[in-house]
């Protein structure tokens, strides 16, 4: 084995050790030793190998999917009593969600444990870049290194915030929770508290945009590994949640003017395709995870035979009849339920295949522009944007024309992100960020139905509600793992969580 690539695996054994044996003290991260490090290439190894994420690595969290208003559960065949919904407790918005099987509660979280894994590891990557810059390795791959990790780290702490911290809202954002902060590889012996979701949004900030500039010309043709425009992509949804929608629409220009990218036209879809794949035209950038869709669908069977879910009726009835996505996006079983299918092959990972969490396309880029020209009352410049992306979704004729302003332009924008994102982990953090908009908030009850065996077969047996977000903030919130509290002696706190009964 080549010594280069002997050290690189030293480095990785060493840090894997370290990420297992204490998984749960995420923030007394190990300092990394830079002599296994000596060369350019050995950390664009460990870049790729630990930063990244991939299929088998890395765990996609179904519970970005089973919150929002876009599934619902599916009744199985057969009388398998010992099938159960998986994930019920975040479907159930219950206050404790972490519930297995059985009843007993998890008490780590595998996705937040994962990230933070990986912050560490682009810690410690642009830690040690300096070093190999005063050594003279190539300035050009250390730069390219230096603004992938820095793209990966506001990637990461973005879904970190979204999913366990409050939602932006500029009037408090320096007071709300966040998630804790780290940015250097230093271990510090001492316990950690939240930051405020302005100091981490702040820090995604400046990282994208230190991306942005050492990325200039970098990996420009690949959507595998991070380039300028999935900066640029990333700086426009960001800049969205922040309601900058000057910096919203002038990202999205980035992109758009670019001509790299291009939309896809469902017009010349062929029936059976996958909707997208990592070399076509509109993919900016992806990750292949594992597609949970896939699982928690059962879309290997017509009529799943264990408890599953569907597409909710809610999302369904949001197409019109015309709408090209209804016939691409959905397959319909032989019970006349809808399933998602963008990806319609399933089994193990291809080169081909895209992630369903990290993954940035131009459709979203042009729905980020859309909606910020509407917030900023620009409002024909916006439809005109919303109906060049519409248009590769409807057939010329049957493009329905668009005449809103003000609130009902956004809310026909809104609408239309859910339609065209659906199943790509934005609807749940578009639902909370909607409810704290400062010009057109927008809240709305959600239920999901509750399915149980009833002795001779599975039966619908209630429903339980999350309420607007204005009355019910608590509960879109993921709390953190019992662990990372325990662990960190009340300085990491969650918001206590209500309980929510079964209705009928």
């Amino acid at each position: 084995m080549p010594s280069h690539i002997k050290r690189t695996w030293i480095l990785l054994l060493c840090i894997l050790f370290a990420g297992v044996s204490s998984c749960k003290k995420f923030l007394a991260t190990y300092s990394q030793n830079d002599s296994f490090v000596e060369s350019a290439a050995d950390l664009d190894e460990l870049l790729v190998g630990e930063v990244y994420t991939d299929y088998q690595l890395f765990y996609t969290p179904e519970m970005l999917h089973l919150m929002d208003d876009d599934i619902a559960a599916v009744i199985p065949e057969g009388n398998n009593s010992n099938t159960v919904l998986q994930g019920t407790g975040f479907h159930y918005w219950q206050a404790q969600p972490r519930i297995t099987t059985d009843g007993k509660i998890v008490t780590n979280d595998i996705f937040f444990n994962s990230l933070f894994s990986k912050i560490a590891h682009i810690n410690s990557i642009l830690h040690i870049v300096p070093s190999l810059q005063e050594k003279g390795e190539p300035a050009a791959t250390l730069k390219r290194i230096s603004g992938e990790a820095l793209f990966l780290r506001a990637f990461y702490y973005f879904m970190l915030v979204n999913t366990y911290g409050k939602p932006y809202t500029p009037a408090t954002a320096s007071t709300d929770f966040g998630v804790p902060l780290k940015t250097d590889p230093a271990i510090k012996d001492q316990f950690v508290a939240r930051n405020t979701t302005r100091q981490v949004y702040d820090q995604v900030i400046a990282d994208l945009l230190e991306a942005e500039k050492a990325l200039a010309g970098a990996n420009a043709s690949s959507t595998i590994r991070v380039n300028q425009a999935a900066a640029q992509a990333f700086l426009s949804r960001v800049y969205l949640y922040m309601e900058n929608y000057e910096k919203a629409v002038y990202y999205a220009d980035q992109v758009i003017n670019t001509s790299t990218y291009h939309l896809k036209d469902l017009n010349t879809y062929n029936t059976g395709d996958n909707f997208l794949n990592n070399k076509d035209e509109e993919v900016i950038f992806t990750m292949r995870t594992n597609y949970i869709i896939s699982v928690i669908m059962a879309l290997d069977y017509d009529i799943p035979p264990t408890i599953a879910y569907k597409a909710s009726e809610d999302l369904i009835l949001g197409y019109s009849p015309a709408d090209l996505r209804l016939q691409v996006f959905f397959q319909r079983n032989s019970r006349g339920e809808m399933r998602v299918t963008k990806r319609r092959t399933q089994g193990g990972p291809s080169t081909d295949d895209v992630g369903d969490i990290f993954l940035l396309r131009l459709s979203e880029t042009y729905l980020n522009k859309a909606e910020a020209l509407a917030a900023l009352d620009r409002s024909e410049e916006a439809r005109n944007t919303l109906q060049e992306f519409r248009k590769t979704r409807f057939k010329p004729s049957e493009l329905p024309p668009v005449n809103a302003t003000g609130e009902a332009l956004v809310n026909t924008i809104r609408d239309e992100r859910r339609l065209e994102l659906c199943f790509e982990a934005h609807r749940w953090f578009d639902l909370r960020r909607y409810g704290v908009n400062s010009k057109y908030p927008f809240s709305k009850s959600i239920t999901h139905r509750s399915v149980v065996f009833g002795g001779n077969g599975y039966i619908d047996n209630g429903y339980y509600e999350l309420g607007p977000y204005e009355q019910d903030a608590a509960a879109y919130v993921v709390p953190i793992a019992n662990d990372e509290i325990e662990f960190n002696n009340g300085l990491l706190t969650n918001e206590p969580r209500p309980a929510r009964p079964l209705k009928q």
